[in-house]
């Protein structure tokens, strides 16, 4: 996991200077770790420039853990969500438990932070109305299980979520996409993970 690797880094780094392999700096400080959707979106970001990009994405892992939040009570009773509203809703009155929501929200904003840098294949099918599991190893996608298929139905309110959010840009302007390209060389401007503008 990405946050137990950079804690590891910072402790090793501050561990007593010494000779040998293992050894630490004795002190370490200030250390920036980027998780690798935040990185892309700073590249990004840095490629097509501040007046394109937003400084943070809409579907960054702490931001998204709270539209989760908002949004799962929300569509707790739809069809396809019922292995979500297993876990959140308690008692007989469908009361949501506030800590079992947070605490799902959490791991789920933790998942689509994986699926954005490693499986945006899966994300981009989903945002099609595609449920179905693409594998590098099976050239025939899979369909979402009933027992999986939340995981697109979520996905797709997440980012309808995203676009009716007025403090969300709009996609940027693409003559200011092509001016950006140009000055990079001409190089083909790609959409890391699921940078959304």
């Amino acid at each position: 996991h990405s946050n137990v690797m950079a804690q590891w880094l910072k402790m090793a780094l501050a561990a007593d200077a010494g000779e040998g392999p293992g050894k630490g700096c004795g002190i370490a400080a200030g250390i920036d770790t980027l998780l690798p959707a935040r990185f892309l979106w700073q590249v990004y970001r840095a490629f097509l420039g501040a007046d394109c990009v937003l400084k943070e994405s809409p579907l960054d892992k702490q931001r998204l853990v709270w539209r989760l939040m908002r949004l799962l009570p929300e569509l707790k009773d739809r069809d396809g969500f019922e292995p979500l509203r297993g876990f959140i809703v308690t008692g007989q009155e469908g009361a949501v438990d506030s800590r079992k929501l947070y605490q799902l929200a959490q791991q789920l904003s933790d998942l689509y932070d994986q699926y954005q840098v490693y499986r945006a294949d899966w994300l981009g099918g989903w945002e099609a109305g595609d449920d179905q599991l693409a594998f590098s190893r099976d050239p025939k996608p899979r369909p979402l299980t009933a027992d999986n298929r939340w995981q697109a139905l979520l996905w797709r309110a997440v980012l309808e979520d995203v676009a009716a959010d007025p403090d969300v840009a709009a996609d940027p302007d693409p003559d200011a996409v092509s001016t950006a390209v140009d000055g990079h060389g001409g190089q083909r401007a790609n959409r890391w993970g699921r940078a959304q503008v």
